[in-house]
C-alpha cells in the first residue's frame, strides 16, 4: 500500500516567535520536545512542519493551533479586569500566558456559576458594595468582619498562620464568596504561576465574587492578599494587583484604600497599640512578634507599626530595605511536593470548595453535562468523582 505523501504547513516566523515569547519557552528548550527537533530549520524558514509537529508546538507553548496559520500575530488583548502594578512605566503591560490563562480560566467559571446561581433565584449578596472608599477604614474593617461573621478577637482563636488562614478562607466561602487558592495553571505543576507577577486576583460580583490567591507567595503575603481581595468585594470593584513586598504603597486610590482596609481587618490599630509594650519587649523582635501574633508577614506588621505612629518612617525605610534584600535572596517557596495532600484535596483548595460544590450540584440536577463540568474544573472522569466523593456528594446518577 502506498504511503500518502506528508502535508507540511507554512508558517510564518513571527508567530512562532510570538508563540514561544509569550509562552516564555526558548528554542533550545523547545527544540529538545519531541516532533520539535527541527524548530531552528522552521525559524529559518528552511523545512516546514507537519501539522502534527505544529500541533505539538501549541501544545507545548499554550497556544491555540488556529492562530498559528494566520498571518501574522493577533492584538494583545487587554485584560478583562485592571491589573495594579507597584512599578509604573509608559509602557504597556506584558502578561505571562499562565496570568492570562488563569484570569481565563476564574472568568469562564464565574460566568457558568452567576447564570446557574440566578436561574435557581439565588440572592444577591447584600454585603458586596457596601462599602464606600470615603468610608473610615476602622469602620469598613469592622464591615468586613461582620460580613464573614468573624468576632473582633477571630485571631485569638489560631496559634499558627495555616489554621487561621484555612479559618478564614472557609469563612468566605460560607458567606458566599468562590474562593480558589492555587500556585498553577489549572492543575499543571509544569505551568507555576509567578508571585512577582501577581500575587491575587478578584472579579467582584453582587451573586458570586471570585477571588484567586496565588499561592506560590509566602504565607503571611496570602494571609494580606486575603483580605486585602476581600475588601475589593466589599467595595465592589474587580482588579488584580502584585504589591510588591506588600509594602501598602500604591499611586491608585483604589488599591490605597483597599489596603488600609486589609491592614485594619488583620491587624487592628486599637489592638496593637494595646499589645505594643508586649511586642517591644519580644526578644525575637517587635516585627516577629506582631507577624507571629496577627498572622502576617514582617512588612505589614511593620507598616501597620508606622501607621499606628509607633515607629517612625525612617525606621520603617531602614526595616523595608533590610526586608527586601532577604526577600531578594531567599529562595523561591516549593509548593505541593510529594509527600503532601492527596490529589483530590489538593484539587478542591486549587478550584474552590463553593465552586465545586456548585458544579456537583448541577450535574446531579442534570443542569450540567459531565463533559462541561470536567472543562470548568479542569478534572477528568475518576477525579471529578473522588472530589466530589469529598466534598460530601453522591455521584450515582449516571448509574
Amino acid at each position: 500500500m502506498q504511503q500518502r505523501p506528508r502535508l507540511y504547513l507554512d508558517v510564518e516566523e513571527a508567530l512562532l516567535r510570538w508563540a514561544m515569547d509569550r509562552s516564555g519557552m526558548s528554542v533550545g528548550i523547545l527544540s529538545k520536545k519531541q516532533n520539535l527537533q527541527k524548530l531552528n530549520e522552521w525559524l529559518q524558514g528552511t523545512k516546514k512542519p507537519t501539522r502534527t509537529q505544529l500541533e505539538a508546538f501549541a501544545n507545548y507553548t499554550h497556544t491555540p493551533f488556529g492562530y498559528l496559520l494566520l498571518s501574522e500575530p493577533p492584538p494583545e488583548q487587554p485584560l478583562p479586569i485592571p491589573h495594579f502594578r507597584t512599578v509604573k512605566d509608559d509602557r504597556p503591560p506584558k502578561y505571562s500566558i499562565n496570568f492570562e490563562d488563569t484570569i481565563g480560566i476564574i472568568e469562564q467559571r464565574q460566568g457558568w456559576v452567576h447564570d446557574y446561581f440566578k436561574d435557581l433565584g439565588v440572592e444577591p449578596l447584600a454585603f458586596v458594595e457596601s462599602v464606600d472608599m470615603d468610608d473610615d477604614p476602622v469602620v469598613s474593617a469592622d464591615k468586613m468582619r461582620v460580613s464573614l461573621g468573624l468576632a473582633q478577637d477571630w485571631i485569638d482563636d489560631h496559634t499558627t498562620w495555616e489554621t487561621a488562614f484555612k479559618y478564614l478562607r472557609a469563612q468566605m466561602e460560607d458567606a458566599g464568596i468562590f474562593l480558589s487558592v492555587s500556585g498553577m495553571v489549572q492543575h499543571n505543576p509544569h505551568r507555576r504561576l509567578d508571585p512577582m507577577e501577581f500575587r491575587g486576583f478578584v472579579f467582584a460580583d453582587d451573586y458570586t465574587p471570585f477571588v484567586f490567591i496565588n499561592s506560590a507567595d509566602a504565607k503571611g503575603a496570602q494571609m494580606f492578599t486575603l483580605a486585602h481581595e476581600l475588601a475589593h468585594v466589599l467595595i465592589g470593584d474587580s482588579a488584580s494587583f502584585d504589591l510588591q513586598l506588600l509594602s501598602s504603597d500604591s499611586n491608585e486610590r483604589l488599591e490605597i484604600v483597599c489596603n488600609s482596609m486589609a491592614s485594619e481587618f488583620l491587624v487592628p490599630t486599637k489592638k496593637l497599640l494595646s499589645h505594643w509594650d508586649m511586642f517591644a519587649e519580644s526578644p525575637d523582635g517587635v516585627y516577629d512578634a506582631i507577624s507571629r501574633y496577627f498572622k502576617v508577614s514582617s512588612i505589614v506588621a511593620a507598616r501597620r507599626a508606622l501607621d499606628a505612629g509607633c515607629i517612625s518612617y525612617g525606621e520603617f525605610y531602614q526595616f523595608y530595605r533590610r526586608y527586601m534584600q532577604q526577600a531578594l535572596n531567599r529562595k523561591k517557596p516549593k509548593s505541593e511536593q510529594r509527600g503532601g495532600p492527596p490529589f483530590a484535596r489538593m484539587a478542591i483548595t486549587r478550584i474552590g470548595k463553593r465552586f465545586m460544590q456548585a458544579v456537583v450540584t448541577a450535574v446531579r440536577e442534570r443542569r450540567l453535562l459531565y463533559t462541561d463540568a470536567y472543562h470548568l474544573t479542569g478534572l477528568q472522569s475518576e477525579t471529578f468523582d473522588d472530589v466530589a466523593n469529598i466534598i460530601g456528594v453522591d455521584m450515582d446518577i449516571r448509574q
